[in-house]
């Protein structure tokens, strides 16, 4: 009897512990689901967090584009605004002969060149006979906008009549300086240019006189010579657009 009990008592021993395994094991699955649950939510949510980042960010930049367009649009705008406004000033002083507004608008670098009414005359003379030049000057600067080519400062190169350009935060108009090789009958001819004598340089040729700088215009050219029989040739030039220098043969009528 004693021996049956005993065998019982293991069983039920038996039972009792792998309850316990069984509750153990469950216990575990159960917390480390848990974990894996409380994993997974911490997951999303840093998902989220970092699509909200993303998104912020997105927004940000665009922001900034955006921004930078508007801005660069209104510089544009305003820079083309100044300029035509710049052009209209140039052409109204011209037509009007301001001597004192040309004064503030065209630049002459580097250049001891005076603009006063005197070196402006020639200019007002062609503009004045010539009103279509107006929209010469105005094909000109639209050129320079459109090509933004950069002109090489040279006596062979074909510049603009007036380059603009921005000087100290405004427009300014560079006009191009021009030189005449002036051909005589005779070494010795004194030259005038506009009824004003003029020195000349002497080049290769003993024949062949350079003067300048000129400003854009008309220009009247009179060869003398004098001895026995007083000899005057005399030719009218247009220095307007085209090489810096022009060629004047004053041997031919």
């Amino acid at each position: 009897m004693k021996q049956h009990v005993s065998t019982n008592e293991n069983v039920e021993g038996a039972n009792s512990t792998e309850i316990r395994k069984t509750g153990n094991g469950a216990a575990m699955l159960a917390r480390y689901e848990q974990k894996k649950q409380a994993r997974l939510v911490a997951q999303k949510r840093r998902q989220k967090y970092y699509r909200i980042i993303r998104r912020i960010g997105f927004a940000i930049i665009a922001i900034w584009i955006i921004g930078e367009l508007i801005l660069n649009g209104y510089s544009l705008l305003k820079n083309t605004a100044g300029r035509e406004i710049a052009i209209m000033r140039l052409e109204q002083a011209l037509k009007r002969k301001d001597v004192a507004a040309l004064q503030t608008y065209i630049r002459i670098p580097g250049e001891a060149f005076p603009v006063n009414e005197t070196t402006l005359q020639p200019l007002f003379l062609y503009l004045e006979k010539h009103p279509q030049a107006y929209e010469t000057l105005e094909r000109d600067f639209e050129k320079q906008q459109k090509m933004k080519h950069v002109y090489i400062k040279g006596l062979t190169s074909k510049p603009p009549i007036f380059t603009i350009k921005v000087y100290e935060n405004r427009y300014v108009f560079e006009p191009t300086l021009y030189f005449l090789k002036i051909r005589l009958d005779e070494a010795d001819s004194q030259v005038m240019i506009n009824g004003k004598k003029v020195q000349g340089e002497a080049t290769k040729d003993p024949f062949v006189k350079k003067v300048g700088p000129y400003l854009p215009g008309t220009y009247t050219i009179t060869s003398v010579k004098d001895g026995e029989k007083r000899k005057e040739r005399t030719k009218q030039v247009t220095l307007f657009g085209g090489a810096r220098v022009y060629e004047v043969d004053l041997t031919k009528e």
